[in-house]
């Protein structure tokens, strides 16, 4: 068995394949049960996030009848015992798409439901924050279609009639769970049941005589704390004429008793309300009696504050109209209500009803307004006792389905013959229907018809496609000027049918704001199997970037594998869902019929235009493809009996050459691809020195997944325990399940043979010659994919190898980054050694591309130099530190870094100035746009340049004398600053450096000025604010200007100023890059939560 360097253990047990999953941002997650556990790999035993799964009330769908549920279609459904959903499949997706431009997590639970998730960078929890509901919008699309079966009674009309149904028969309780989570609901304090003996109209127009109850109805009040914080929405009191309204809002900051409010372009009076301060001290604000100016006799103990928290709830049922129900009538008629008109809540009067809906008396006003029930509230009272908001939410029961339905009949009269004032009623926003309150009917339905709709919404397995980048002419879909990058997510359901979602970048990257929302829509519905489909993997076919096209396999529980050909310029330049830009290339038929468990897919090392597809059955048998999409032909090249039980993980690794699988039956297994034959390799056994730091005995007994790390040196097993074997006091009941991480980068990818593989290197105790050459060789090859630019730099795991192998060999890594660094330069000998491939890197440093110098930089910081002092952001700060080095090796190193640094600097500068030059010379306007790069820190890089004049390459120095020569032009071009304030005292803040400043101070009663420490930013060189700013965990740089994506594509200088007229908007779209590591920017964490370590 593979010996782990590190192992965590889980407190639930994985139950299905596919356990775990390893994010572009160095996150790991498992599924374990109802949990959802994400680790950090590089601090194991730190923080971790956490992902709860929630039982969720079923979809209205229909009811079948009593003696229908033990028809043998539903049986599985009635027999289920399953106390709460567990996680089925979980999915990371591309870097980018979440708002703070990480990963979104996609979990398929058992229920069915596939949510989307992401990290709370904003809300300081361990739990991860849900972004969407999925599942939720199939739901939408499926009624809206009538569930797109033919066979099936269920047609568009009679689904959309059902939800309307479920919409109007709704008894008012519109309670968001935020806002219950909130707001401490308390059962009716306040009852009134009564009952009404005459006759009714039913369905058909004739009257039937009742002489039982048949309506009851009750109220509840829901009690809202003051509880005011920032980004809290809220509803300020407002004059509008001689109305009194409440508008809602959003408090931007608290300071003093007093909240900033912001109003999202709302109008009184025909004028735009400006952000307003309003006071929160309820003993000291203005006070005012509730509802004095409606006629009410004002309460002295009524008083009520000018704001209270956002409270969409209690609106009025329409039965009340509906039923004509005279006790009703009683009870609220001088009720004070609220009705919402204008996108406002306005105070009034309930005076009575008429046919048409009820009669309300707005404050203001001299005479009644008929309005549509549902829009109307009992007004919130505010109790001064308790200090909060009570609201009355009334409620109706009606206990059989021939009232339902006479109510139903004037509900279809209502709304033909109603003319109200009032045409819409309160957005409940991120609720669709099905998630409110419902206590009108659903239609019955048989139970096939059940089953069948109830498997095209319960969902079984995720996945996301490779990010996709799309000319503009292809996008027409989307409304932003500036294209962006975007994923497919697609879906596979118990009825075999598959959905594509689309999923875009958002339309700015925040850490501040939490209202970036996520862009999904439906763009593909198709038929891919007959049963469950139990698995899908994607793989990019383009080799020059544009990914037109995909290929997409998936598997389905009847044992058929089918590879797809997505055309993804059609399909999302379709309007609508549809699956005519996605073509079956091949189903994969083979002898073994045994249900799919897992795939995996990925392009051959010999030529892009081959797929190498792994297929894992439930019988334990394992299937290799290599598929040739330029003919379209499929072979198979190894069927094998690789393990005992279901197949429960396959990764490939190194570039296609090596195919990791796992089983049930507690074993990892490792194959090699040479030509068109498939080997069984030996796993690398060796731990590199280092032990695992847990204590936990050898007591699995089962695998549920494997995971790849980026750089391909790692591999993660999620593995069950057997509890018998564990201490039953102090182990068996939090330890259930542990992920372990083994190295994989002495990995042999020739079966039998030493070709390719230098012998005679320096040796690690217990680890082969052979063995130690695998490492030089894969170590190398990691470091070489992360020069292509779609390879973001995450060299976590490169980092922690070279820590391992230096603590036994150092000379055995001095030799690998001198082989490493020698391929970049065409004149630099191999055979060298690493002192002088130092000396001729400082002088050739400009030659190499950017993402080289990010590269380097990175090992420079991480590895070679992480002994010194790891808190001094720069070089230079290290030698104004006194930090002394003796070994000349160090040195050298260093003034690598150095030089470096100043050649990122430099390029920066000049993409700014020849950027500025371009937009001078053309005859368009800048127009910012979200996520459109517009340069900033002119003036400080003006300064920077004339400071080191002497120092920086002639083309730099060619752009400045030109930026000169415009003059005061330049002022209106950008945001040119000159004069920088202190953020504390507002005092002067020279530029004397490009990473920190002193302001001169402000003088005190001594004579002596207080000075403060400013940071500036490293993109643009301009005092950071002091809100929240992205964050470099590699050199611990602070940026508040976002670099675009083209400055970190550069190859060298000089800049040609032409490229910058044809640049797209692409590619000077923001990138929370760092400018001089080129990691993934983020927001700076407190150490109790997680966050993800790229090195």
């Amino acid at each position: 068995m593979v010996s782990p360097f590190q192992t965590a253990t889980l407190v639930a047990r994985p139950s299905y394949p596919n356990s775990i999953a390893w994010s572009h941002e160095n996150l790991v997650a498992i599924a374990s049960g109802h949990l959802i556990t994400i680790l950090n790999p590089a601090l194991l035993f730190g923080p971790r996030g956490l992902i709860t799964i929630p039982p969720i009330k079923p979809f209205p769908i229909g009811v079948v009848s009593r003696e229908d549920l033990l028809t043998e279609c539903l049986l599985p459904t009635c027999l289920s015992r399953d106390t709460r959903p567990c996680a089925r499949s979980i999915a990371w997706s591309p870097l980018g798409l979440a708002p703070n431009s990480g990963c979104i997590l996609a979990v398929c639970t058992t229920e069915g439901r596939v949510k989307l998730y992401r990290q709370p960078f904003i809300e300081y929890c361990a739990e991860w924050v849900e972004v969407i509901d999925i599942t939720d919008l199939l739901f939408d699309h499926l009624v809206r279609s009538g569930f797109g079966e033919a066979d099936l009674p269920f047609t568009k009309a009679s689904c959309e009639e059902a939800a309307e149904c479920q919409r109007e028969s709704a008894c008012g309780s519109h309670l968001k769970n935020s806002m219950l989570n909130k707001g401490h609901k308390r059962r009716g304090t306040m009852e009134d049941q009564v009952s009404y003996f005459e006759t009714m109209e039913d369905a058909n127009g004739s009257c039937t005589p009742f002489n039982e109850k048949r309506v009851t109805a009750r109220t509840e009040t829901a009690a809202f704390h003051c509880l005011f914080k920032k980004n809290t929405c809220v509803e300020v009191l407002k004059q509008n004429g001689p109305q009194l309204v409440w508008v809602n809002g959003t408090i931007e900051r608290i300071r003093n008793g007093k909240a900033l409010v912001h109003f999202s372009g709302t109008r009184i009076s025909g004028t735009l309300l400006n952000d307003d301060w309003v006071e929160l001290n309820i003993k000291k604000g203005k006070m005012r009696s509730s509802h004095a100016q409606n006629g009410i006799n004002p309460d002295p103990a009524a008083l009520s504050p000018k704001i209270r928290p956002y409270m969409d709830v209690a609106n009025l049922p329409e039965q009340i109209v509906l039923l004509e129900y005279p006790d009703l009538e009683r009870i609220l008629s001088g009720q004070a209500v609220e009705a919402w008109l204008d996108d406002r809540w306005v105070e009034g009067l309930c005076v009575g009803f008429s046919e048409q809906g009820l009669l309300v008396k707005l404050s203001g006003e001299s005479g009644s307004v008929t309005l549509d029930a549902r829009s109307v509230r009992l007004a919130p009272l505010w109790n001064c006792g308790l200090n909060l908001w009570q609201v009355t939410i009334p409620k109706i029961e009606m206990e059989d389905l021939e009232l339902a339905k006479v109510v139903k009949s004037k509900t279809k009269r209502f709304k033909e013959n109603n003319l109200r004032r009032c045409s819409s009623v309160p957005k409940h926003q991120g609720k669709s229907d099905k998630q409110r309150s419902v206590n009108g009917t659903i239609s019955e339905i048989t139970a096939r018809q059940y089953v069948s709709c109830n498997a095209m919404l319960s969902s079984t397995v995720v996945a996301w496609s490779p990010m996709l980048h799309l000319s503009s002419e292809s996008d027409s879909s989307h409304l932003n000027s500036s294209p962006s990058d975007l994923s497919l997510l697609s879906v596979g359901g118990k009825s075999g049918k598959l959905s594509l979602w689309r999923i875009y970048e958002p339309q700015r990257y925040s850490i501040v704001h939490n209202d970036v929302s996520v862009n999904v829509s439906l763009v593909g519905l198709l038929q891919a199997h007959n049963k469950w489909i139990t698995s899908i993997c994607w793989k990019s076919l383009s080799t020059n970037g544009s990914n037109s096209q995909v290929a997409l396999a998936t598997g389905s529980s009847d044992g058929s594998v089918k590879v797809w050909l997505v055309d993804t310029e059609r399909l999302l330049n379709s309007s609508e869902s549809n699956n005519s830009s996605i073509c079956l290339l091949k189903e994969v038929t083979s002898a073994s019929s045994a249900p799919v468990s897992v795939l995996s897919l990925t392009a051959s090392a010999e030529s892009p235009e081959k797929m190498l597809l792994a297929v894992g059955r439930g019988s334990g048998s394992l299937e290799v493809w290599i598929c040739d999409i330029s003919n379209f032909k499929f072979q198979i090249i190894g069927s094998y009996d690789a393990h005992v039980q279901v197949v429960t993980g396959l990764t490939w690794a190194f570039n296609g050459h090596c195919l990791y699988s796992c089983s049930q039956d507690d074993s990892v297994r490792s194959w090699v691809i040479q030509g068109s034959s498939l080997y069984e390799a030996q796993i690398p056994s060796g731990s590199l020195g280092i032990r695992s730091s847990t204590d936990l005995p050898n007591v699995s007994d089962s695998c549920f997944g494997l995971a790849i790390s980026p750089g391909n040196l790692v591999i993660a097993v999620v593995r069950g325990l057997d509890t018998e074997l564990l201490n039953q006091m102090y182990q068996a009941r939090s330890q259930k399940a542990a992920v372990e991480f083994c190295w994989i980068g002495g990995q042999q990818l020739e079966s039998s043979s030493d070709k390719n593989l230098e012998l005679g290197v320096e040796t690690i105790p217990g680890i082969s010659e052979r063995e130690m050459a695998c490492w030089e060789s894969n170590m190398l090859w990691s470091l070489k994919q992360y020069q292509h630019l779609d390879n973001l730099l995450v060299v976590w795991d490169v980092i922690v190898a070279l820590f391992a192998v230096e603590y036994s060999a150092q000379n055995y890594v001095q030799r690998i980054l001198a082989k490493w660094l020698s391929s970049w330069f065409a004149g630099c000998d191999v055979g060298c050694s690493i002192e002088k491939i130092l000396l001729y890197a400082s002088r050739c440093l400009y030659k190499i591309s950017t993402r080289q110098l990010h590269l380097l930089n990175i090992i420079c910081r991480r590895f070679v130099l992480s002994g010194l002092k790891g808190d001094i952001p720069n070089v230079q700060a290290m030698l104004l530190e006194g930090v002394g080095v003796e070994d000349e090796r160090l040195k050298l190193w260093i003034d690598i870094l150095d030089i470096s640094e100043r050649e990122l600097r430099e390029r920066l500068v000049a993409f700014s100035f020849a950027f500025l030059l371009s937009q001078a010379s053309s005859s368009t306007t800048i127009i910012p746009i979200d996520r459109q790069w517009l340069p900033a820190g002119i003036a400080q890089m003006e300064q920077w340049v004339a400071k080191n004049h002497d120092s920086v390459q002639d083309n730099l120095k060619i752009l400045a004398s030109k930026l000169e020569k415009l003059g005061k032009r330049l002022h209106s071009i950008c945001g040119y600053v000159a004069e920088e304030q202190c953020k504390f005292c507002s005092a002067s803040a020279p530029f004397d450096s490009p990473e920190i400043a002193f302001c001169v101070g402000v003088s005190c009663n001594t004579g002596v000025g207080q000075s403060h420490k400013l940071v500036r930013c490293a993109a643009s060189m301009q005092l950071c604010p002091t809100t929240p700013l992205w964050y470099c965990v590699c050199c611990q740089r602070f940026v508040s200007e976002l670099a675009p994506r083209s400055l970190f594509t550069l190859s060298e200088l000089p800049i040609d100023l032409k490229s910058f007229m044809r640049s797209s908007s692409r590619q000077l779209a923001l990138r929370p890059l760092c400018p001089f590591c080129g990691i993934l920017l983020q927001r700076l964490q407190p150490e109790f939560l997680i966050s993800p370590s790229p090195v």
